[in-house]
């Protein structure tokens, strides 16, 4: 059964109900993704996040840049907890293969999930995202990032779901029309001793059609 599936069928609920206490304690102050954002002086109008939970990140950054927010979940429990909490955010319960048909949006969050994700699902998720994002618009990536991917199973919670870790930036920067802005890489406990398979990162990459449209600079002699 595909990873996905799992996730919708009862692991996204069952994810949420372990997490929610600490999810609800969660502020945009020591949000890693929020720092690279007000690092960078972004301040997206429309947003995007793959992997919401119930909005809580949504939610603040609404707040914040007075944007107007979607999000996707596998969790039907934290869709529904995160509409009644949040009413102002347009939420819906899916996987990140298969998006809302919503207008572009100029910032775009992969929020912890692509390590999750089933890998043969990888371009169609890609694609998926592109084309929601607005030209000029910003990629956002939080997740694994170890020196080289790998995949292991050891997601504690199902026996039969893996840990797909790689650099998930890897899945635009390849394109000319993405231009890597931002990363940083951290342990993913916060701690110091930066351990390979722990190693997290924020990526932002700008989407950029100019880009497309450069001269050669190769010229014939």
């Amino acid at each position: 059964m595909q990873q996905k599936n799992v996730f919708m069928a009862q692991e996204g609920n069952e994810w949420y109900e372990r997490n929610k206490a600490a999810i609800l304690g969660k502020s945009l102050g020591s949000d890693p993704i929020f720092k690279a954002l007000e690092y960078l002086g972004s301040k997206p109008a429309r947003i995007l996040e793959i992997g919401c939970a119930n909005g809580w990140r949504l939610a603040q950054l609404a707040e914040h840049y007075g944007a107007h927010c979607y999000g996707v979940d596998p969790s039907a429990s934290a869709i529904a907890d995160g509409l009644s909490r949040y009413p102002g955010l347009q939420l819906f319960v899916g996987t990140a293969d298969s998006l809302p048909e919503i207008e572009p949006v100029d910032l775009i969050i992969f929020g912890f999930c692509l390590y999750l994700c089933d890998p043969q699902d990888l371009f169609k998720i890609a694609a998926g995202s592109d084309a929601l994002l607005a030209d000029r618009g910003l990629m956002t990536i939080l997740d694994f990032n170890p020196p080289a991917g790998h995949y292991r199973n050891d997601y504690q919670h199902h026996a039969n779901l893996f840990s797909y870790k790689m650099n998930y930036g890897e899945l635009f920067g390849w394109h000319p029309g993405y231009h890597r802005l931002f990363e940083h890489v951290q342990h993913h406990d916060g701690g110091t001793e930066l351990e390979p398979d722990a190693l997290i990162s924020v990526q932002i990459l700008r989407k950029d059609a100019r880009l497309l449209a450069a001269q050669n600079p190769y010229p014939k002699r």
